[in-house]
């Protein structure tokens, strides 16, 4: 007697559960398994009527498909929010990255180009020089092409430290787009990380898409059981929509930890580039 009231109070209390968790809005319509509130009316009566041990059985096994289906909306959201979030993150840091040593390269690029610009007259004033001279050799107006080496040879000395400025600037601008492109690249490898995490985010965004394809086919027939009363039927349906439901948590967890993942590297990128 007192184990029967024992029992019979546990199928109260799973009952009164079964009914709260019936009452959460939107939990079953966004989760994988979806049954209709009119099925979901239909199911509570069924295991209502169902005798003891079956009740217990059947309620424990719909708490547990409620509880996946919960746990799959909040992992959907979690998983929303943070692949929106790192798609910002990601963004920003290529930013961060295409904009190292900009300015500094920008300056260097601008000094060479001064300095060329700087030096023209010089050059063009030396090219007219040797020019004038070999006219005047041809010429053979000796004392002329001798005042024109004379001052040919003055200019040259200037051209050479004109032109030597312009290398090291050349050089300086070399070595720091250099300097650059390392860093670049070492930071771009480390991004890389994210790649393997998306591929087996959707290998197991896969697995859940095929898990999900049978379904259908279980609510339809868990919902043929309910109507003709066979709670045989009806636990062996909820069995294996718990079966499914669990297993699609766990892929959902998974993909929840690759994007947390890609939250880490990304971050961890972050922090690695150069402050302007």
């Amino acid at each position: 007697m007192v184990k029967s009231m024992r029992m019979s109070a546990v199928s109260s209390i799973l009952l009164a559960l079964l009914a709260l968790a019936l009452l959460i809005p939107g939990t079953a319509s966004a989760a994988s398994v979806s049954i209709s509130k009119t099925a979901q009316t239909a199911l509570s009566k069924h295991i209502a009527a169902a005798p003891a041990p079956t009740k217990d059985k059947l309620n424990a096994q719909y708490l547990a498909l409620q509880s996946y289906q919960g746990q799959e909306t909040s992992l959907d959201e979690r998983y929303k929010s943070l692949h929106a979030s790192n798609g910002q993150l990601l963004d920003a840091v290529n930013k961060r990255i295409k904009a190292i040593d900009a300015e500094k390269l920008a300056r260097l690029a601008n000094e060479a180009n001064a300095a060329r610009e700087k030096y023209k007259p010089l050059f063009a004033l030396y090219t007219s020089l040797n020019k004038q001279i070999a006219d005047a050799r041809k010429l053979k107006l000796k004392e002329l092409t001798a005042v024109l080496s004379r001052q040919a040879g003055t200019v040259k000395i200037a051209v050479q430290l004109a032109r030597e400025e312009i290398r090291m600037r050349d050089d300086a601008l070399k070595t720091a787009k250099a300097s650059t492109a390392k860093t670049v690249k070492a930071l771009k490898t480390k991004l890389a990380a994210i790649d393997p995490l998306h591929a087996q985010t959707k290998t197991a965004q896969s697995a859940v898409s095929g898990m999900k394809k049978n379904i259908p086919g279980v609510v339809k027939t868990m919902n043929a059981c309910v109507k003709s009363g066979s709670f045989a039927g009806t636990l062996e349906a909820l069995n294996a929509l718990v079966s499914s439901s669990k297993g699609i948590v766990d892929y959902k967890t998974r993909i929840v930890g690759y994007e947390n993942s890609v939250t880490a590297v990304i971050k961890g990128v972050n922090a690695q580039i150069p402050a302007k």
